[in-house]
């Protein structure tokens, strides 16, 4: 398995099994055992290792399919289009209120995706020792903490980490780019550039919510024109192992989840036909009425047009917005302009007009919101955007409660749930 591509192996609880159910079915012994509990020492093996990081990779995906998509309903990257039990859009996410009652998945699963990959790190370079500087498997866990520690800081209010106190949410970014570090340096020990050149990707990003700027542009200047490192999705099984992004805006979903109507990417997409924000117009009505407006026309994404479509975690275009916003923080609109106008250049579509740093700001927003569409960055930047008190507009179907159908003081994140709060010492009250 190319743990490069394919991030979709088992998590560390009962690999083992796995080993011998795989050893039963190359022997053509399809007689049924069931070996007992397995040892965690197992895991030690180094023959293991392989696996234990496509594990990590496998928990992050099933993160990103739970927020990418509730996420995105919140961020108004699409819009609510009816609800089902599977793709189901809350009446508190049709308003954009992400709450601590109906957010249990999206911690958890984000949580796991942290634990899997930092205890895999641990236990790779306890057994491997000196050796684990230039191993592939522990430069690819690392990469894999990076991630997940971004991910959590892209969308979670709070800094929690295994039943500790709560923390200022910078906390995931300052152990993003640490994660990130350790990759760099053992991937290229490894002789592994992929893994290398993803890490300089990651860690240009969390330097974007750190502040340094001059360190963020130098990772960006190291990833080359073409790059792209995603999570991988299969059509086999059930929803956990699709993208559940196309799935829940797709036939297959017969509620018909959610819609582009009534987001910016509607007209945005119809007068540009920018291949970054593609949707279907279907001609029909969504089956289900939701909150604010009965039953809407159905016209879903297809940026992910199929169960196995990979959500992308890092690429090359990102880059040069980070390189753009740089500009535009050391007051530079014009040269920050050139390069988004060069990316637009690059997809076929019109460039953007600026007359001042302000509307220059908005042109970036408004960029990042087409580049890192459906990806579960959105609710991150808005945040940040907001602390920072960032010049600059956003679209009116991003923020207005009434144009957008939500309220005025709508999440930018997911709040820690009530089972954390209730199981965690230090959160108790």
């Amino acid at each position: 398995m190319n743990t490069q591509k394919m991030p979709g192996g088992i998590s560390p609880v009962g690999r083992g099994a796995l080993v011998l159910a795989l050893l039963g079915l190359a022997a053509c012994d399809f007689e049924v055992s069931n070996p007992g509990p397995v040892q965690d020492k197992a895991l030690n093996d180094p023959a293991a290792f392989a696996a234990l990081a496509n594990g990590m990779g496998r928990d992050l995906s099933e993160a990103m399919n739970w927020v990418a998509y509730s996420g995105g309903a919140a961020s108004r990257e699409v819009h609510p289009g009816g609800t089902t039990e599977n793709c189901g859009v809350t009446p508190n996410w049709q308003q954009g209120i992400l709450d601590d009652v109906d957010t249990n998945t999206h911690w958890n699963n984000a949580q796991r995706a942290r634990w899997t990959a930092e205890d895999g790190v641990r236990r790779m370079s306890e057994t491997l020792g000196n050796q684990a500087s230039s191993n592939r498997s522990v430069a690819q866990a690392y990469l894999w903490a990076g991630y997940a520690n971004r991910f959590l800081g892209d969308n979670m209010c709070e800094a929690i980490f295994d039943g500790g106190p709560a923390q200022p949410n910078i906390k995931y970014f300052e152990r993003a780019e640490a994660h990130f570090t350790k990759a760099i340096e053992v991937g290229r020990a490894a002789k592994v550039a992929a893994i290398e050149q993803a890490a300089l990707a990651g860690r240009a990003s969390v330097r974007v919510w750190l502040k340094n700027w001059s360190g963020a542009v130098a990772d960006a200047a190291a990833v080359p024109k073409g790059f792209s490192y995603q999570l991988n999705y299969y059509n086999v099984g059930d929803l956990q192992q699709w993208n559940r992004v196309y799935y829940c805006s797709s036939p297959i979903d017969i509620y018909d989840a959610h819609t582009t109507w009534n987001t910016w990417v509607d007209e945005y997409y119809r007068t540009t036909k920018d291949p970054r924000t593609p949707y279907t117009v279907s001609g029909r009505l969504g089956k289900i009425s939701i909150l604010c407006c009965g039953r809407v026309p159905w016209n879903p994404q297809s940026k992910y047009n199929r169960l196995d479509a990979p959500i992308k975690l890092s690429n090359w275009r990102e880059m040069e917005l980070i390189k753009a916003e740089a500009k535009l923080v050391a007051n530079d609109w014009p040269g920050g302009m050139a390069i988004m106008n060069a990316m637009r250049a690059d997809v076929g579509v019109a460039p953007w007009t600026a007359a001042s740093l302000e509307e220059a700001y908005t042109r970036l927003k408004r960029e990042r919101a087409i580049e890192l569409w459906l990806e579960a960055r959105r609710l991150g930047d808005l945040r940040r955007w907001s602390e920072n008190k960032t010049p600059g507009a956003l679209d009116p179907l991003e923020v207005d409660p009434e144009r957008a159908h939500i309220v005025a003081n709508r999440s930018l994140c997911f709040p820690t749930p009530r089972s954390e709060k209730f199981t965690n010492p230090n959160l108790r009250k």
